[in-house]
């Protein structure tokens, strides 16, 4: 079940209204596209509204399939002011489609809304350019009100028609937001919108860390003066302080079957690893090495702990075998690397590297094939992989006041999440829902 309850996704009913693979689509057209990777040429012409646009949604909804489109970094987007087909025509036959291919188009996505009743009926219809075959078109009725999530199906409809590949713009995050001089933690949409707060207590609150299933949240508040770990349930509201001990209790991970957390507790100049139980019970000490052992994060098989560590000097990047207790090196470039966080396929570890600023990096798991997602950008922190491991959030400084930003899971492609002058950090997705 989505984490969030979505009034207006009970309303929404999806229709076929046509589903013919082209010759192209079937033999495999667009399909192995890799996001950053290609720049496939789409056109997407302004939302057509042949019965009048009742409650003013055809922009809206243009604007956000184009903004949906634009962050997968699969398509480049062809200048609408290039367009020449002017007929308003959606339906096969109803356009000439000599017009898209002489705008070098690969493909076009035809939007239309109109009212029905008092609901709202919006058709896309999705082209292969060079064949000219429709490759697929799909209905949608919703309510009034309801046409951001109308336009993220389009738009998941059009990746999938074009890469065989799920888009994931019903997605969630939550991250800390700075407001009014506080750090609260909300949720917000993948597109940086419907923000609303998880925390209202007026303090500090940092790092956010969903559980498996996407019920409850993690995080380190400052509410009672010591930075103190909780969980909130979302669904009910209910909080429970899992470690209050004192000292520092931050940076929660879940186990996969959401039993146990890993946490750091630190008191003085040391700092180490423990597991709890996520009802707060059972506390058990991981790591005895001197220094500061921090920022664990699970693998998705739940052997492997990923963290950060001064055992070998500076800030370096291990990994811990829990059936075993062995602890593994990673990390070996650089003086300090900080807060891994483990590819969902596990084969991967994303990390902070301190080079005169701060910059996002990619390892295997194994220490080998170190590469660079930013470089020249300003500040760049808080990584954290999509459920499906294709992109990868951050924090970063390079317009001003940290914002989120999506990239490609190899850095090429990456695009601006979030937009506010107050300032965003710590991003962590939510796991991925079957609709």
């Amino acid at each position: 079940m989505k984490v969030r309850t979505l009034i207006a996704i009970a309303a929404l009913t999806l229709q076929s209204l046509f589903l013919i693979s082209s010759t192209a689509f079937a033999s495999g057209f667009l399909v192995t596209v890799q996001p950053g990777a290609n720049d496939v040429p789409i056109a997407l012409p302004p939302t057509v509204t042949p019965q009048g646009d009742t409650w003013g949604d055809a922009e809206n909804l243009w604007n956000i399939v184009y903004r949906d489109l634009e962050m997968t970094g699969y398509f480049n987007l062809i200048d609408k002011d290039a367009y020449i087909d002017n007929t308003g025509g959606v339906e096969p036959g109803t356009f000439n489609m000599e017009d898209w291919r002489s705008v070098h188009a690969t493909a076009v996505a035809k939007t239309r809304i109109q009212p029905v009743e008092h609901t709202i009926q919006a058709d896309v219809y999705i082209y292969d350019v060079h064949t000219g075959n429709k490759i697929v078109a799909k209905r949608y009725t919703a309510k009034p009100g309801d046409i951001r999530d109308v336009a993220h199906r389009i738009a998941d409809t059009i990746v999938r028609a074009l890469t065989g590949k799920p888009g994931f713009f019903d997605a969630q995050l939550a991250a800390v937001g700075a407001f009014s001089g506080n750090k609260e933690i909300y949720l917000l949409d993948i597109d940086g919108e419907n923000a609303h707060n998880i925390t209202r207590n007026g303090s500090i609150n940092l790092s956010p860390a969903w559980s498996p299933d996407g019920s409850t949240i993690a995080w380190t508040t400052y509410k009672r003066g010591n930075p103190d770990l909780y969980t909130k349930r979302l669904k009910s509201g209910r909080t429970r302080v899992v470690s209050a001990k004192e000292g520092i209790n931050s940076g929660a991970t879940f186990s996969p079957d959401a039993s146990t957390i890993v946490f750091s507790r630190s008191s003085g100049m040391q700092s180490d690893l423990y597991s709890i139980g996520s009802d707060g019970n059972g506390a058990k000490r991981l790591t005895t090495a001197p220094g500061i052992d921090v920022a664990p994060d699970y693998s998705p098989h739940g052997n492997l702990i990923a963290f950060a560590t001064e055992r070998s000097g500076g800030s370096q990047i291990y990994t811990k075998d829990l059936d075993t207790g062995d602890a593994r090196r990673v990390t070996y470039a650089g003086a300090w690397n900080m807060d891994p966080v483990i590819s969902p396929d596990g084969t991967k570890v994303a990390y902070v590297t301190r080079d005169g600023r701060f910059d996002i990096m990619v390892v295997d798991i194994d220490g080998k094939n170190p590469r660079r997602i930013t470089q020249d950008m300003g500040d760049n922190e808080d990584p954290c992989w999509s459920p499906d491991g294709r992109y990868l959030l951050f924090s970063s400084t390079r317009n001003g006041p940290s914002q989120i930003w999506l990239s490609s899971a190899d850095g090429r492609h990456q695009v601006p999440i979030t937009t506010s002058s107050s300032g965003w950090y710590q991003p962590t997705w939510a796991p991925s829902v079957i609709r």
